[in-house]
């Protein structure tokens, strides 16, 4: 494990100041906690010296080509066991910034992460919306799409996964949609070749089993939440959410907050999961007027 870089007061100091890394270190313990940081790549998250962190990516050389990347202690792809490629559990934390949405089988992800952390201990992440983005174009993921990844047991992108992300990214960035520029008009992000670029690099990637990076799935954080929703009545999501933080004018991401909770009755979890869904959902559904008001005013 690394040991973080930043005195207790530095890290204190900035994360005052840095809502991102707020949002990403909510509920870590202080000044000491032992955790983990999946696709850290070059910027992993500022954390102070009394926390201790391994990192983790889908292959320990996901990010060699990229100067300035972290090492990777250890590979695991979301399908398996991670507490069996750790060889512990019981910790206190995780962090995923900007990681899920490449994850082949998020369920399968949040179930091995879940496995892993000690009752109370936290998974924070940030996920694209996929609204204000290249992503823009594209239709919500759906329980039936996040099902079908985990009862396949994906460990690598679907050929489907890399064929959407390929074809149907736009050449848009977040400025220009908070700007007013509608996506509905933006160009293929591939181009007039995007089509058969989609369906070759899906094939090659089928053939040879490469593992390709690729946006596998796509979120607002309403749909995000109504997916989490099902997956939990399904009994495959076992987290309890504590935090949604919807996309704030200018950027493209949101945060989400969960816990492993300490009950182990399974009717009583799922009364939890309920209604913190329910109160989350009326804070962002809330929101949501509250900035549709705004904005014909």
């Amino acid at each position: 494990m690394h040991s973080g870089s930043l005195s207790l007061d530095a890290f204190l100091g900035r994360r005052s100041a840095d809502r991102r890394l707020a949002r990403l270190t909510h509920d870590v313990p202080l000044p000491v906690a032992q955790g983990l940081e999946f696709g850290p790549a070059d910027n992993p998250t500022a954390l102070p010296e009394g926390i201790r962190v391994a990192y983790v990516d889908h292959a320990v050389d996901a990010q060699a080509s990229l100067a300035g990347a972290v090492p990777i202690d250890h590979a695991w792809t979301g399908s398996g066991s991670l507490a069996a490629v750790l060889g512990r559990e019981g910790l206190d934390f995780a962090i995923a910034a900007q990681v899920a949405q490449y994850v082949p089988n998020l369920l399968g992800w949040f179930r091995g992460i879940h496995a892993v952390l000690r009752p109370g201990g936290v998974l924070n992440l940030s996920l694209p919306d996929r609204r204000f983005m290249f992503d823009a174009g594209r239709a919500d993921s759906t329980i039936a799409e996040l099902t079908e990844a985990d009862l396949l047991n994906y460990d690598r992108p679907s050929p489907r996964q890399i064929f959407a992300h390929t074809y149907q990214a736009l050449a848009i960035e977040p400025k220009e949609i908070w700007a007013g520029e509608d996506p509905g008009r933006a160009p293929r992000r591939c181009g007039e070749a995007a089509l058969a670029l989609a369906y070759e690099q899906a094939s090659e990637a089928l053939a040879s089993g490469r593992y390709q990076d690729c946006h596998c799935w796509v979120f607002t954080p309403l749909s995000f939440l109504d997916a989490v929703e099902a997956a939990a009545r399904l009994g495959l999501f076992p987290f309890v959410l504590n935090r949604i933080a919807a996309t704030e004018p200018d950027q493209f991401e949101f945060y989400v907050s969960m816990r492993r909770d300490g009950e182990t009755d399974p009717q009583a979890l799922r009364s939890m999961q309920e209604g913190a869904i329910a109160h989350l959902r009326q804070i962002l559904e809330r929101q949501q007027r509250t900035a549709t008001l705004l904005a014909t005013r």
